[in-house]
């Protein structure tokens, strides 16, 4: 019946299109009254009816026979039967998804575009999912029903909060980086600790009325794990106890460490005002690491990232952007695809100021984002109410690097900012590039595939290997290089063969 439930579910929401949520909320009202039909009544009892709990109990000696009560034999069996169904429906589980199906839905909740393109059908991997869960979801309610003893038709309200206080606190407790296995394991995990601290405050007194508020209490700290430990406190208080710890075995340096891996080791960089910067280096040498440090999307564990005299190592994303432009990669994540560019232009005005109530775009702001939109020379000047997601990529790209650049940044950040463009286009916003941060005398870092671009491009060039700068040019000397020059220092300097097709093609 639960599984039927989930074909309906999915139904509702793959093929009549209904969101996610309203189409499980649409198959719950349903539910109930279906339930309400089939009990004739809101709660039925269980009393003397055979069930799982007592058919184990039935295979015991007495518990006089044992020494326990009837009552402490009774929670030990319920104890037994419930590790055996989770240890059970835990392997099932494990191996279904193991499976070819089993990986498509996996392969499905991850990056429904890719399993597209790989033939399948999302939408019925869909369903199959939804099969699932709400088999679970019916065999659950029935180990519940048989371990109370009675049916109430209440009582799955509130249900869902459990579920994710049970999955969050699993997770919190075991990380998130962890195997499909220890995954499946941790929600039953999380479950019996969620249920363990409920026991234990209910024994300390509280009262049951409150039972909804200790729950939403334990699902917020549990959620909040993840934001506190990027806390400014908590990390001045680790970052201390981590230097003072390193200081005896090395000199203070960037050292960040991602997925168990350090990334980047002692990189030591000195800008001068007006500097442009190419990067280059191969996959995995800490480029764009690097720059996202900067940026605050990744913290330092040791060193200081200091801006025009400012030590902005501490400091979250959000604060240091009123320091900083930053042109992403990708053409969509630096734009709002749903706004207007005028609107788009307005956000990137205000960056770094406080935000009232006043009209979003006054005249005067118009007029000027009219003229900064001529600079580009691709008629976006007269395009100022258009839906941004409406421009192409290499238009929201240009437009991208005009909104970092239009509250002058003290460091401008561009993260292969061309590499998803076409060759036509990239050297069009690499020209705009250039002569924005020439006519603004930015300080800017490129980080760049390109090894003709990134000689082309900039008054100075650093190339990165395995988290270090081991090559380090600026000025005539940069100007004269070629490709070959590139590649042999590479080599000379880190004693392997460049290995990167994609930079010795361009």
């Amino acid at each position: 019946a639960g599984m039927l439930a989930g074909i309906i579910t999915g139904y509702l929401h793959t093929k009549l299109k209904i969101p996610a949520i309203l189409s499980g909320i649409l198959t719950m009202i349903a539910l109930y009254s279906i339930n309400l039909r089939i009990m004739g009544q809101a709660n039925t009892p269980l009393l003397g009816e055979s069930t799982v709990i007592s058919i184990v109990k039935g295979f015991l000696p007495a518990a006089s026979t044992l020494g326990l009560k009837d009552s402490t034999l009774q929670n030990w069996v319920i104890l037994f039967v419930g590790l055996v169904f989770a240890a059970v429906m835990i392997g099932i589980l494990y191996w279904f998804f193991g499976t070819e199906l089993g990986s498509g839905i996996r392969a499905t909740g991850s990056n429904e575009a890719m399993v597209r393109a790989q033939g399948e059908d999302t939408d019925r991997m869909k369903i199959y999912g939804l099969v699932i869960s709400n088999g679970l979801i019916a065999l659950s309610g029935g180990l519940v029903t048989q371990t109370q003893g009675y049916a109430d038709v209440g009582m799955g309200v509130g249900a869902i909060v459990v579920g994710l206080a049970s999955i969050v606190i699993g997770e919190v407790i075991l990380h998130k980086k962890i195997s499909f296995a220890a995954k499946l394991t941790s929600i039953v995990l999380g479950s019996v600790i969620y249920r363990i601290v409920i026991a234990v405050v209910l024994q300390l007194g509280l009262n049951t009325n409150d039972m909804k508020l200790l729950t939403a209490i334990i699902v917020t700290i549990a959620l909040s794990v993840p934001v506190l430990k990027k806390n400014k406190v908590i990390i001045a208080i680790s970052s201390f106890i981590h230097r003072v710890v390193n200081l005896i075995k090395r000199k203070l340096g960037i050292v960040n460490t991602i997925n168990e891996k350090q990334v980047l080791k002692g990189v030591n960089l000195q800008l001068n005002p007006g500097d442009f910067v190419s990067i280059i280096g191969g996959n995995g040498a800490g480029k764009s690491t690097m720059l996202n440090m900067i940026a605050g999307v990744h913290f330092a564990d040791m060193g200081s990232i200091v801006l025009d005299g400012v030590d902005i190592t501490l400091l979250p994303e959000y604060v240091r952007a009123q320091y900083l432009g930053r042109v992403f990669q990708d053409p969509m994540m630096g734009t709002a695809a749903d706004m207007e560019i005028e609107e788009n232009l307005a956000l990137a005005y205000r960056r770094g100021k406080k935000r009232g109530f006043r009209w979003g775009i006054t005249k005067e702001e118009k007029e000027i984002f009219v003229d900064k939109l001529k600079t580009l020379d691709l008629g976006l000047e007269t395009r100022l109410t258009s839906k941004v997601g409406l421009l192409s990529g290499g238009q929201r790209q240009a437009l991208t690097l005009l909104m970092a650049t239009l509250q002058k940044p003290k460091l401008l950040l561009l993260d292969e900012h061309t590499a998803a463009l076409d060759p036509k286009t990239a050297n069009k916003v690499l020209e705009l590039t250039d002569q924005i941060v020439a006519a603004n005398s930015l300080t800017a870092l490129m980080v760049t595939h390109n090894m003709k671009n990134a000689i082309q491009y900039g008054n100075r060039l650093i190339m990165m290997h395995q988290g270090n700068i081991i090559y380090d040019v600026a000025g005539e000397e940069k100007k004269k290089l070629q490709v070959t020059d590139l590649l042999s220092k590479f080599e000379m300097a880190s004693g392997e063969e460049f290995a990167n097709d994609r930079m010795i093609l361009s």
